[in-house]
């Protein structure tokens, strides 16, 4: 319905506005790429529960996990990495509690949720929630599982050395020249160190790899350390080759010497003799000549008369030493590797303590649920569990029982006395089990509260130690617990999502793949290098106008557009003759579609030298417009004209190049050998126009389209005929020749690529067409998490059900930015066009007022943004002091259309008076 609003006074009696709160410790932020949540979180790698980490240098992680099961017959092992029948349920906004559903008999028949909430940085409570929803009278029983897991690459091996000598990493140095430039070299893969290869046979379990000595005349610099006890000796370099191959190296600095080194397949040395005149740091480099490929794992530095040092071997220290208490109905834990003892306590009779001697629990635990006459299991001797076994948990017909346990960490005396908290905790949960009401939703929100619930449970638990980047491990949320790395594209949305969630997070999460300027790196990339992290802190902004996130960020952000827009450093995604844009050297794939059709093509025809996609000219352009809004924000205006000339450049290339008039789309653009364009990339089957498809609608994204090019783009989105489906929108054309409706992206819908769309209909000030996507994509992914209780990573086009990693948190993530913004009151959605100046909200969401500007490298046009208020209230709305018009679907939201200029605007809203 349109409603017409009048004008009233400003300042209402009661309407006091809320605080801004705190975004992040950007000082912290500043030396590291971790997550900084509590040590104690969801971060195992194998079966579900709750983690602690000991320290991070190591890579170690105490996990401990509850296996609810039916007693002697059905034991559940709920494994990350499998479809196991947990269920990621419920997670607050900082992760320091959140719930795990254990599914016995399906659907909800007999069930058992655990929750895991971090009391302290020493304790946390654990409550295992057994419910018989059945007929029948059911056995349960509980296991709780504590056991060590190490990281990759865990070295095999390390060194004894002499009281005098030292050990130095290969990848310790100070500086690291190519003969060489490549792509590569300010944007190592995954944020490694150059040259960097990890493996578990060298010590440390890392070494400078293939990337240093294939190539003549590649040098290392290092700086070492002596005192005067230290000015002669030897260096011992450890090395690895295939066997019979050799390679020559020349030294420097301290130790002057052409040496050859000789292959065996295995961790050799060659001793080399030094000398300084007095102690203080020593330069020391390594030049390589011709030969075969060198791996280097180090060097020691052994002065005269210090013993050569020796490789031992290293053993995983997982079988702890245990002191049980059944009186107490305790168990104390210590590992030899960790410095921390770990206790359990719990409160149920019916236990006992049993032992696993396995690396694995999956088939192993299983194998042995009808053994009741042993404490100890002995399998491969490869890992080990310890155990409290709680049985039997009998349940009348309909009857629920919770069972509590404690875990504790510090020094025994700390662990013993925390233990004995449990009740006293157990009964404070108790007391406060009502807890506080849910959030106030708009009309029509409370049938998708549940599968929000369920997403933003998987999307937090999707967190894991340790990932390892930029020379140590960290904390990541990655897409599914299945992907145990980096992912730029998937965290970009990971970020996104978590925008509705926590401030904080979003901006930990943007800062992963983030890098200052001393940085070898421009960023961190692993897969598809699209910069989803500049347009999730342009949301960021949007809610939180932190200045403080705005300073840190946008140096940060402009290095990686600048590397993507082809002017940073190393890369090489402008080198085309055209202007058009490539990323092909940095990853197969350009927008995140893995089988989408027309780059399939150009790989199979190894074409990535000739032809270029759409949409990377076309982000390129909608990101310079959003980084130009940020640098006028921080009066950077000598930026400006470097975005300027970028997108005036990506822009003409695109129209000059790309567009067809014939397919109604912007085609891959063919070029020769001298990188001049030549054409449209067609199918090579068809010969129709092979990007019939979202890549070819970016340009639409960008704001650069002419309005008869804008029109066209429109009918093949929203049609039925091309791509618009049952389910939302397909990547490709459904009238494509090449179209596949059972490829992995071409032929289902996926959520990124429908919200980048969404923000350009608001944009476009088609709020219609952005809710006509919005609730679509709703709606499937509530049908399917109602049905399934699963986060898919696609949809079928056609019948809407999911498909993919089952626990999916990252490109799903859009559905709760959808939620909030169509849902949540305190909620301001806006598309890449807006920049919010300043906002507040009253503490009730029943006013609003907010100063607005826009991106002024785009012609001006009516653009539209929406507002979630309180649904109490009537509202009206003014622009610049005068009433407009808004559109109210119902009671809560205001869609807005906003005058077509690009000049500065302020935005009233507050409540009718009646």
């Amino acid at each position: 319905m349109k409603v017409l609003f009048k004008i009233i006074v400003l300042c209402l009696p009661g309407l006091l506005f809320a605080q801004q709160k705190k975004t992040a410790d950007f000082a912290a932020l500043n030396n590291t790429h971790d997550m900084l949540l509590s040590a104690w979180g969801p971060y195992s790698k194998r079966y579900a529960g709750i983690s602690h980490i000991p320290e991070f240098k190591s890579g170690i992680r105490f996990d401990f996990s509850v296996f609810p099961g039916l007693y002697r017959y059905k034991p559940s092992v709920p494994h990350v990495l499998l479809q196991s029948d947990y269920f990621p349920w419920k997670s607050n906004d900082d992760l320091t509690k959140y719930t795990f559903r254990h599914e016995l008999l399906w659907k909800d028949e007999a069930y058992a949720d655990v929750t895991y909430e971090v009391v302290d940085s020493s304790s946390v409570l654990v409550a295992v929630r057994c419910v018989n929803n059945t007929a029948l009278p059911q056995n349960m029983d509980v296991n709780l599982m504590a056991y060590l897991d190490y990281p990759e690459n865990y070295p095999l091996y390390g060194l004894h050395l002499g009281k005098g000598s030292f050990w130095i990493n290969a990848l310790e140095y100070q500086s690291l020249k190519f003969a060489k430039p490549g792509p590569r070299d300010n944007l190592v893969y995954d944020g490694w160190l150059a040259a960097e290869v990890r493996n578990e046979a060298f010590i440390d379990g890392r070494g400078m790899g293939a990337a240093f000595s294939s190539t003549n005349g590649n040098r290392v610099n290092y700086q070492i350390p002596l005192t005067d006890r230290q000015l002669e000796g030897k260096l011992i370099l450890f090395y690895r080759m295939k066997k019979g191959t050799s390679q020559v190296f020349r030294t420097g600095g301290l130790a002057e010497e052409s040496i050859r080194l000789k292959g065996t397949g295995n961790l050799e040395q060659v001793s080399i003799a030094y000398r300084a005149d007095k102690a203080g740091l020593q330069a020391f480099w390594i030049t390589s000549e011709a030969g075969d490929v060198v791996e280097f794992n180090g060097f020691a530095l052994v002065p005269s008369a210090e013993p050569l040092p020796e490789i031992v071997a290293l053993e995983k220290q997982f079988t702890p030493e245990v002191k049980e208490d059944m009186d107490s109905k305790t168990l104390v834990l210590k590992y030899k590797e960790i410095a921390n003892y770990y206790g359990i306590a719990w409160d149920d009779n019916n236990a006992r303590i049993r032992e696993f001697k396995n690396d694995e629990l999956d088939y192993f635990f299983r194998r042995h649920v009808n053994n009741q006459t042993h404490q100890t299991f002995v399998g491969n001797n490869k890992g080990n569990f310890a155990n409290v076994y709680i049985r039997p948990v009998e349940l009348d017909a309909h009857e629920e029982k919770t069972i509590y346990a404690l875990l504790c960490k510090g020094d025994y005396e700390q662990v013993k006395k925390g233990l004995g908290r449990l009740h006293e905790l157990k009964q404070k949960t108790i007391a406060a089990k009502a807890g506080p009401l849910s959030p106030e939703l708009l009309p029509g929100g409370e049938k998708y509260a549940f599968s929000q619930q369920i997403l933003k449970a998987t999307l937090m638990t999707n967190i894991m130690y340790p990932v390892y980047t930029q020379n140590s491990y960290i904390r990541h949320f990655t897409p599914g617990k299945w992907y145990n790395s980096l992912y730029t594209w998937d965290s970009g949305f990971i970020a996104v999502g978590l925008n509705e969630i926590s401030a904080k997070l979003a901006a930990e999460c943007i800062n992963v793949y983030t890098t200052g300027e001393d940085n070898q790196n421009a960023f961190i990339q692993h897969g598809t290098p699209y910069p989803v992290q500049i347009y999730a802190f342009f949301d960021l902004w949007n809610k939180t106008q932190s200045r403080e996130a705005l300073a840190y960020f946008y140096p940060r952000l402009k290095r990686y557009y600048e590397f993507m827009a082809g002017r940073y450093g190393s890369s090489t995604t402008r080198a085309l003759k055209s202007n058009m844009l490539t990323s092909w050297d940095y990853f197969y794939n350009s927008g995140g579609w893995d089988d989408y059709p027309a780059q399939v093509t150009v790989h199979e025809q190894k074409g990535t030298k000739k032809v270029a996609a759409a949409v990377n000219n076309a982000y390129s352009i909608r990101i310079a417009k959003m980084l130009r809004m940020a640098a006028i924000a921080l009066k950077k205006d000598k930026d400006l004209a470097a975005y300027d000339a970028d997108i005036k450049q990506f822009a003409v290339a695109l129209q000059q190049h790309s567009w067809n008039e014939n397919s109604g789309y912007f085609s891959y653009v063919l070029h020769d050998e001298q990188g001049n364009p030549t054409g449209h990339f067609k199918d090579p089957l068809s010969g129709e126009d092979h990007n019939m498809g979202l890549d070819g609608a970016y340009p639409l994204f960008a704001g650069i389209c002419t309005p008869a090019q804008e029109a066209r783009l429109l009918e093949k989105i929203f049609s039925e005929k091309h791509m618009w489906t049952p389910s939302g929108i397909c990547v490709v054309d459904q009238s494509a020749p090449y179209f596949k409706p059972v490829g992995y992206w071409n032929g289902s819908v996926w959520m990124p690529h429908q919200w980048f769309t969404w923000k350009a209909m608001l944009d476009l000030g088609r709020f219609d067409l952005a809710q006509k996507i919005a609730f679509k994509g709703l709606d499937v992914f509530k049908k399917e998490v109602d049905n399934s209780y699963a986060t898919f990573e696609y949809f079928s086009a056609k019948t809407g059900r999911g498909a993919g990693w089952h626990q999916f948190g990252g490109l799903s993530a859009p559905v709760l930015s959808w939620f909030s913004a169509y849902f949540k009151p305190g909620t301001v959605t806006t598309g890449f066009e807006i920049w919010i100046k300043d906002q507040e909200f009253n503490v009730r969401h029943s006013a609003y007022k907010a100063n607005l500007s826009f991106d002024q490298a785009t012609v001006a046009h009516a653009r539209s943004l929406m507002v979630c208020m309180n649904p109490a209230f009537d509202y009206e709305v003014l622009v610049n002091g005068k009433a407009v018009q808004a559109n109210v679907p119902y009671a809560g939201l205001l869609q807005i259309s906003l005058p077509a200029s690009n000049k500065d605007v302020s935005l009233i809203i507050q409540p009718m008076r009646r």
